[in-house]
């Protein structure tokens, strides 16, 4: 029997633990990494709803 086929077929609580505790330490991490990202992009975006524009463009003088 391969050695995955074993890993497989065991019933091990010891392996279901942690197998969560990756799997929430994953889930916790992409958590943190978006709400890092979203506060982070505010300063370089406007908020929904208001648009800015640029002043109109003066004529060039011949």
């Amino acid at each position: 029997m391969s050695p995955f086929a074993r890993i497989n077929s065991s019933r091990s609580p010891l392996l279901y633990v942690a197998i969560a505790a990756v799997l929430l330490a994953l889930i916790a991490s992409a958590g943190a990494a978006i709400a890092h990202n979203s506060h982070s992009d505010r300063a370089h975006s406007a908020p929904a709803g208001i648009s800015y524009q640029l002043p109109p463009q003066q004529p060039a003088l011949v």
